[in-house]
């Protein structure tokens, strides 16, 4: 009996957190900038990989809201509320982490994405960091889809700063949020583990890169 009260109390705990923070987040008026070759690369039928740094992972997540996207979530007990709320957005939602399952997760989201023709989203320095530092596995993602890749940066001048390892970034409400798109990242063919790490270090340039030049208070 208990079993089943703590089941259902987590269920509505669970759902309040989803309702009660969406209805927050719609108060943000985002503005999606440049987005033209991103939309460009989906029409076409292809599976972009979007990439964004894990400080960034609320604001630029719910700009894709209902949009047809996969991503991975860590196993913890944390990633049982992320999975449900990221699932409540529209998001299908593979389990794993770098240290637990990630490989098996990764190729979840390669065959989902395949099948479904949707777009992959990978916070490149998640789930633990080190902070701004990219790990292969969103290379190797796109590696098997299309081999193309979009960082997603985020600029906005009224937020909160978590005291955590990334840094974490709550836009206020009420507050302009704009999610800044680059242009067409491409990555080699080739899947070996020389090519794997040149990629991984050419994206990890870019990334920076993108992140001064969009807003370098968020480095």
């Amino acid at each position: 009996m208990q079993k089943k009260i703590r089941k259902l109390s987590r269920k509505i705990g669970y759902f309040l957190t989803y309702f009660i923070g969406t209805m927050l987040l719609k108060t943000w008026r985002i503005k999606s900038v440049n987005m033209q070759s991103f939309d460009k690369c989906r029409q076409e039928g292809k599976c972009p990989v979007a990439v964004l740094w894990h400080d960034s992972l609320l604001p630029l997540s719910f700009n894709h809201y209902k949009d047809n996207i996969a991503t991975i979530a860590s196993d913890s007990k944390d990633g049982d509320l992320i999975t449900y709320i990221l699932k409540k957005w529209g998001y299908a939602v593979a389990r794993g982490s770098s240290t637990r399952g990630g490989l098996k997760a990764a190729m979840n989201i390669i065959k989902t994405c395949r099948a479904e023709k949707r777009t992959a989203a990978v916070t490149v320095d998640g789930p633990k960091g080190p902070r701004h530092e990219v790990k292969s596995g969103a290379v190797l993602i796109a590696k098997h889809l299309d081999n193309v890749i979009y960082v997603l940066t985020l600029k906005t001048d009224s937020f909160i700063r978590f005291n955590s390892w990334d840094k974490f970034i709550f836009p206020k409400p009420f507050a302009k949020v704009e999610v800044w798109y680059s242009e067409a990242f491409y990555v080699s063919e080739e899947k070996d583990e020389q090519s794997i790490l040149e990629d991984t270090k050419r994206l990890q340039r870019y990334m920076i890169m993108r992140t001064e030049e969009v807003y370098k208070e968020f480095l």
